[in-house]
């Protein structure tokens, strides 16, 4: 069974699974209290072992915030399809693709260590978002076509990991759409 294969095979699992049962959805908060905090235990061995090249902080936080909200999707009982998913014919990635009921969702999540002037989700600009729905079609057209989902959706996930907070987030649902809209204000389209 090749790679879309597999893909066609879990989709359909998943549109098709009827609602999970309280023990199943014990079982899997269980499992997300055991495993996050060895997840971290891991990060931060890796990063204390001598001779091993530490990635920039940057790196670090945008890793623990996209973490943070895959774990946030599987207790909310979303269904998260993919992590960091790439295509060999364009430059870029999606964060997350997961499914909110029928709904497709291509997630960007946007990491920060402090609550600067400009929040987090203003930072997909223009071009990451043709960026986004460039991976966004890709993505749809590695589906099978009688398995595509019919409603597709992008949504934006601002984290804020600040050193003695408790990590927050915003989830901006439906942050832009496929097409780029003109605004326009008193100065002309912007």
């Amino acid at each position: 069974m090749n790679s879309t294969q597999r893909r066609k095979q879990r989709i359909q699992q998943w549109t098709q699974a009827a609602p999970d049962s309280r023990l199943d959805r014990w079982v899997l908060l269980s499992w997300i209290a055991i495993l996050q905090p060895v997840g971290e235990s891991l990060r931060w061995l890796i990063q204390h072992i001598p001779g091993v090249k530490r990635p920039p902080q940057h790196l670090i936080n945008g890793e623990r915030g996209e973490d943070f909200v895959f774990w946030y999707l599987q207790r909310e009982g979303w269904k998260v399809i993919a992590r960091r998913w790439r295509s060999p014919r364009e430059h870029g990635d999606i964060d997350l693709v997961a499914l909110d009921g029928t709904t497709l969702c291509f997630i960007e999540v946007k990491t920060r260590s402090s609550r600067g002037m400009i929040p987090a989700h203003l930072a997909v600009d223009q071009s990451k978002r043709k960026m986004l729905r460039k991976m966004g079609r890709l993505y749809l057209h590695s589906i099978p076509r009688d398995l595509r989902p019919v409603r597709t959706r992008f949504d934006v996930i601002a984290v804020y990991i600040i050193p003695g907070e408790a990590t927050s987030m915003e989830v901006h649902r439906n942050a832009f759409g496929w097409r780029e809209q003109r605004r326009s204000s008193r100065f002309g389209d912007y």
